[in-house]
């Protein structure tokens, strides 16, 4: 009798302890599209594929990742808390999953955008609410380089671990000038640290990540991570994780 009773004891003990694994490992539930068929990006989604796993074995939650805009519109868009594009974005969706979409912006969805997630004119499918979702179209970048950029707001949390001198090498990208003031900049780049382009330098401001709030979603932007290393650097994959938990409304 005793020892049945230890049994169904332990037996107890050991799916609570599980029960509680699970409810731990799902304090958000987390969208990641991050396009194979992008010309300029697609080494970048193995080693993102990767990273973003062990990131949310690390941070307790849980991630549907997908590489193509076929299985990006197979996804039900209100069964995430966050959705994370890594050089993707939504302007391939037809009408029908558009509408879905603009739903769970509309609805206080948190979105996060990484480098190319700002699209150019030239996208295919080009959007231009997605354009106002991002908050800036992407112009032109010079060639890969190593630049310094400097925290503007610390108390976000993609920035709360950044040094007050970042140094960083990527494709700097560069957006129409004057910035707006609706976007909260959060980094910016020096560009006599690197040789900007001559068309579209954009001076002493050049935000490089800013978040804000648009039509009720939280949206975080990044335009750093071109470099495939990038994503198994543990303070860019913070960065992006730090934009993620604001996002979904954890960190204010």
């Amino acid at each position: 009798m005793v020892n049945s009773l230890m049994k169904k004891l332990i037996l107890f003990l050991v799916l609570s302890c599980f029960a509680l694994a699970q409810i731990k490992a799902e304090q958000f539930k987390a969208l990641i599209f991050a396009d194979a068929h992008d010309t300029w990006h697609y080494p970048n989604v193995p080693v993102a594929r990767d990273s973003f796993d062990a990131l949310a074995e690390k941070h307790f939650f849980s991630h549907t990742f997908v590489d193509t805009d076929k299985q990006f519109a197979q996804q039900t868009f209100a069964d995430f808390d966050v959705i994370v594009f890594i050089s993707a974005n939504p302007c391939e969706l037809k009408e029908k999953k558009r509408a879905e979409f603009q739903a769970y912006v509309r609805s206080g969805g948190a979105i996060v955008g990484v480098h190319s997630a700002s699209a150019t004119e030239n996208e295919p499918g080009h959007w231009l609410w997605w354009d106002e979702v991002m908050g800036r179209l992407f112009l032109k970048h010079p060639v890969k380089q190593t630049g310094v950029m400097s925290v503007v707001d610390r108390d976000f949390p993609a920035c709360y671990h950044l040094p007050d001198k970042w140094l960083w090498t990527d494709e700097w990208y560069e957006f129409a000038t004057p910035f707006p003031d609706h976007l909260n900049v959060l980094l910016t780049v020096d560009e006599k640290t690197y040789e900007p382009s001559k068309e579209h330098a954009m001076g002493d401001h050049h935000p490089i990540a800013w978040y804000h709030e648009f039509e009720g979603a939280r949206v975080f932007y990044t335009a750093l991570g071109h470099v495939a290393e990038s994503y198994r650097d543990d303070t860019f994959l913070q960065h992006i994780y730090g934009g993620m938990i604001w996002a979904v409304g954890q960190q204010e």
